[in-house]
């Protein structure tokens, strides 16, 4: 890079005063050496530590909230697990089984993870580690234009700039992946090589590659531009040939070396590039969309960050090969993390832009005719401060319109999917009781196939499926996995969904026909349920399960209904008979009333859930006319059903009065069993007497 200048003594908050002395940069970097006294400013160190707290906050709570999924946080979770016990970053996949991340993105900074793994194996440390690594990385931005550019106040705007820029935000809180750590890890290779501090610029060149196969590309790229404009040429040949080198034997040798026999398209490296490249006609159908993600990654900066094209170009090839790929998600959307990378090179353009104009406009000042002493107008202030503040508050509003944070008053608002809505950050009572459930009732190491947000809570095993996986289109994958495990643990009031208009993913429906799966294995027992969460156990005894049946009935002469549920449901007949050891067996005749009797007029069809009054997060799911016979497939006919079920122990001894209900599934909110979605009032079949016993 040019030479530039920085103050020996940097500037503070007065843009229009210029530095009183300079020196040449290269000169500043070999006799300082050193970073500027950031622990004493302030203006630094509340955001990093506002910003950085809501980030590890919002990250938690998204884990506590049964929010974070498998893909991704669970996978990374069980693969650093997995090196816990000496195995290399193993992860259970849907179509080969167990297969280590090192065939798919070679995350070897993983195994520098483990060790704090093993000592407490939770994925919120991961999150955490995630939220403050991002968090530091304010600081080589600080570093950096101090020296550079001589200017507190740039300093301090260009940290606030990197800590609220939307797609470095979103990369956080979206689970947690190893580009996301290579973010500030870059950044502080840059403030190495800005120093001249070439053990630590080699040691963070080091971790940054081990983060990602792919943060190759960005070290490379580091490497040319240290050749052709940091005048360091020996150390950019060999950041070069040191990203060339590893990142071909990262990407065809290591993951040649863990592939498994038999895997999935991602498995050979051809294959790997065609799974996030390889469907051109999507580009073409989503042209519009790309464009506008492109715009929230590039252009909240793009006053500064153009002048400093030495730096910005490696994060435009990045960002553009994001933006063109093919991968699920989709990839090119800014909320994800595939972004993550190109933000050093925006930030590091920034300071470059910041400085050119700043020394720029020193220059002038000190040629220029001193103007007479008058007061200081708006219209005296610098152009480089100008746009410096503009684009913070461009920023600023950008991560507030469109970053799900407490900045953002959708948050507030908490529609489906954002701020404290359930689906969001939200956690609920039936989330701590989800905690207890797993605690105490799903058995640790087992191989198991477990429903995607508790999956996430459950990674210390070796073997670990999902219940439904999001692109098993087929609805096939389950039906093999079932025989690989020993246990089985499903959710019949999937409670997260998100809302498209008039139109939802997910909700109660989500993992019907798998539950009606594990409900006709014969080798499967269904021995413990609870507010829609079902546990399943091979070679369960017949009196630990939990019995389910349902079957038509010809009526020659129709009953008289017991109730009504408004136009689409009649109960015939009901009996609630106690087992002793505070089990039930419950036994209902439906029929529908004419009106709902097509399957056409059901659409995803009904579901029937009763509860004990007074009794919280302990809903009995009516199973067998759920999965077994949906009522789609009733047509003019009635069904009984006749299934067990075990009032939770930590239910008082006493009398309670059954309520029954049923519930629209077309509904989004149907997991909540309330008004908004229920059919008619719920009917009272009688009250069950609990005792003490277990």
């Amino acid at each position: 890079m040019p030479t530039s200048t920085h103050t020996s003594q940097p500037s503070d908050d007065d843009p229009q005063q210029p530095a009183d002395s300079q020196v040449n940069h290269a000169t500043a970097n070999t006799e300082a050496g050193s970073h500027p006294r950031w622990y004493r400013d302030l203006w630094l160190l509340l955001p990093m530590v506002g910003i950085g707290s809501m980030l590890t906050g919002l990250s938690i709570a998204r884990y506590a909230g049964y929010n974070a999924g498998m893909f991704d946080l669970g996978n990374m979770a069980q693969a650093i697990w997995s090196a816990t016990q000496g195995q290399p970053l193993m992860v259970t996949s849907y179509d080969v089984g167990a297969r280590s991340r090192l065939s798919i993105h070679v995350e070897l900074i993983y195994f520098l993870i483990a060790p704090g793994y093993a000592l407490w194996p939770d994925p919120r440390l991961l999150v955490i580690i995630q939220a403050v690594l991002f968090t530091l990385g304010a600081l080589p931005v600080y570093w950096i234009t101090v020296r550079r550019s001589g200017s507190l106040l740039a300093a301090r705007t260009l940290a606030l700039v990197y800590l609220l820029y939307p797609t470095a935000q979103t990369s956080v809180l979206f689970d947690f992946h190893g580009d996301t750590l290579a973010m500030p890890l870059i950044l502080f290779t840059l403030d190495a090589l800005d120093r001249r501090a070439w053990r630590m610029y080699t040691l963070f060149v080091i971790l940054t590659l081990s983060c990602k196969v792919y943060a190759a590309l960005a070290v490379a790229a580091i490497g040319l531009i240290v050749i052709l404009w940091e005048k360091q040429r020996r150390v950019g040949v060999i950041t070069l040939a040191a990203a060339a080198i590893y990142g071909a034997v990262a990407f065809l040798g290591i993951r040649a070396w863990f592939a498994p026999e038999v895997g999935g398209v991602a498995t050979t490296s051809a294959g790997y590039v065609a799974h996030y490249f390889g469907a051109f006609d999507d580009i073409r159908a989503t042209g519009a969309a790309r464009f506008i993600h492109g715009l929230v990654v590039f252009a909240p900066p793009l006053l500064l960050v153009w002048r400093g094209w030495r730096w910005l170009w490696p994060g435009l090839l990045i960002g553009g090969a994001v933006l063109l790929s093919t991968g699920p998600g989709p990839s090119f959307d800014f909320r994800y993390h595939h972004y993550a990378l190109v933000v050093p090179f925006l930030m590091m353009a920034a300071i470059d832009g910041t400085t050119r104009m700043r020394s720029a406009w020193q220059q002038a000042r000190h040629i220029g005719v001193s103007q007479p002493a008058r007061r200081r107008q708006r219209s005296d202030w610098p152009q480089w401060f100008i746009q410096l503040q503009f684009t913070l508050v461009v920023v600023l509003l950008v991560s507030v319109a469109l970053v799900n944070t407490p900045l953002n008053p959708l948050f507030w608002q908490a529609p489906p999917g954002w701020g404290l809505d359930p689906s969001s950050y939200g956690i609920t009572g039936r989330d701590r009781m989800r905690d207890q459930f797993l605690a105490e009732e799903v058995p640790a190491a087992v191989a198991l196939a477990a429903s995607t947000f508790a999956a996430t809570h459950l990674t210390s095993r070796e073997t670990l499926y999902l219940v439904r996986y999001p692109r098993d289109r087929e609805r096939a994958l389950f039906q093999q996995h079932i025989h690989q495990v020993e246990a089985v643990l499903a959710d019949a009031l999937f409670d997260f969904r998100t809302v498209d208009g008039n139109t939802f993913q997910g909700g109660v429906p989500y993992e019907q026909q798998e539950i009606a799966t594990a409900l006709r294995d014969p080798d499967m027992g269904l021995v413990t349920a609870r507010d829609g969460l079902l546990l399943f156990r091979r070679g369960a005894s017949a009196s630990d399960t939990l019995a389910q049946q349902a079957e038509m009935v010809v009526y020659e002469t129709q009953p008289a209904p017991l109730a009504t549920f408004g136009e689409t449901m009649t109960l015939r007949d009901s009996e609630l008979v106690p087992l002793g050891n505070r089990r039930f067996r419950a036994t209902f005749v439906w029929a529908l009333q004419p009106a709902a009797s097509t399957a056409e007029s059901q659409g995803q069809g009904f579901i029937a859930v009763s509860r004990l009054e007074r009794v919280e997060h302990a809903r009995i799911v009516h199973l067998p006319t759920f999965a077994l016979q949906p009522t789609p497939t009733w047509g003019d006919a009635a069904v009984r059903e006749v299934f067990e079920l075990e009032v939770p122990a930590d239910v008082p001894p006493g009398d309670y009065r059954w309520l029954v209900g049923w519930y629209d599934l077309n509904h989004s909110e149907a997991y909540l069993t309330d008004e908004r979605s229920r059919i008619g009032n719920e009917f009272d079949v009688g009250t069950i007497p609990i005792d003490s016993n277990r």
